[in-house]
């Protein structure tokens, strides 16, 4: 049994029942529905190969940048590089303090930017095309463990199951069982995030590629607009010729001890309230619309004090977030 169809719960179930085990997944949700953890890096790239090709499951390989327009469609967007800007309040940005890290040319020289309500979707469907039942609109309320196996009940029946993988995320039902969550680390920030249409380049809204004396448009890869105390992401998938998405992912990650929660105002006006006080990452947003509702959180940072157990383990992001 396994809760929560994302990346990882898909992936597993997939695996798992292409092997001829019997799985079940519980989705709270519904897909296709929103996620973030959309820019990948080489090494999720390797993993994905190699899982693919160690347990026969070629679709794990799709979001592998080599098969990115031939097998996963446009609306994901590519990733050339990692961009830094650093940022001074009050400041227009100093183009002295940028680094853009490139995806090596070797062996494909891009990944991705992930559209995860497509991905998601696309492996939940996988995992059951190799068998794996999946519940959604199923939310976990309970599970009972003993020698043979695992209880597990929702909200409309109960099933058993010789073992229990949670990945649930945040709110894992076994970490609140069990009480294993950690919150003793180093990085203690919150979010606030949405997708948008209309970002525009920064070259479009300030200097020219030139000016930054980079190799590539800082809209071909993942942005980062850095200042004390925090940083914000702009991801986009509307960033290459074959692109048929409009959107773009932006976030804005704050350090709480320096930055307190405006409750006092809606998640919308405390972004654009902030962003006002660098006037780059201002102007790059300054036609840029919201087209879900913002989500607002508290510090986003955890750890667990145990991922496995008698019948039981964690995985993703049931087990921490950094």
């Amino acid at each position: 049994a396994i809760i929560g169809s994302g990346i990882a719960g898909s992936a597993l179930a997939s695996i798992l029942a292409r092997q001829g085990q019997s799985v079940v997944m519980f989705e709270a949700g519904s897909h296709p529905r929103f996620a973030i953890g959309e820019s990948m890096i080489l090494e999720t790239s390797e993993v994905m190969r190699t899982l693919a090709e160690l347990y026969s499951v070629p679709e794990l390989a799709y979001f592998s940048s080599e098969n990115f327009f031939k097998l996963i469609g446009n609306q994901h967007g590519v990733k050339r590089h990692f961009s830094y800007l650093h940022h001074s309040e009050g400041e227009t940005q100093d183009t002295g303090r940028t680094l853009q890290a490139v995806i090596p040319k070797q062996p494909h020289g891009h990944e991705l930017h992930l559209y995860r309500q497509d991905v998601d979707a696309f492996l939940a469907s996988t995992a059951v095309r190799y068998g794996a039942t999946l519940l959604q609109n199923t939310r976990v309320t309970d599970t009972e463990f003993d020698d043979q196996g695992v209880t597990v009940a929702t909200d409309t029946a109960s099933y058993r199951a010789r073992y229990l993988v949670d990945s649930a995320g945040f709110r894992s039902p076994l970490a609140e069982k069990f009480s294993l969550r950690d919150f003793d680390l180093k990085t203690h920030s919150r979010a606030l995030f949405t997708h948008m249409i209309d970002v525009c380049c920064v070259h479009e809204s300030g200097e020219s590629q030139k000016d930054y004396a980079v190799p590539f448009k800082l809209s071909e890869g993942t942005l980062h607009h850095v200042f004390e105390g925090g940083w914000l992401w702009v991801i986009p998938f509307n960033n290459h010729a074959k692109s048929t998405n409009p959107l773009c992912s932006v976030g804005l990650m704050l350090d709480p001890r320096l930055y307190p929660e405006q409750n006092d105002m809606s998640a919308e006006d405390e972004f654009r309230m902030f962003i006002k006080r660098f006037p780059s990452i201002a102007r790059q947003l300054e036609h840029a619309k919201a087209i879900r509702p913002w989500t607002r959180t508290g510090r986003i940072q955890y750890s667990s004090k145990q991922v496995v157990g008698d019948r039981w383990s964690l995985l993703g992001h049931a087990a921490g977030f950094i």
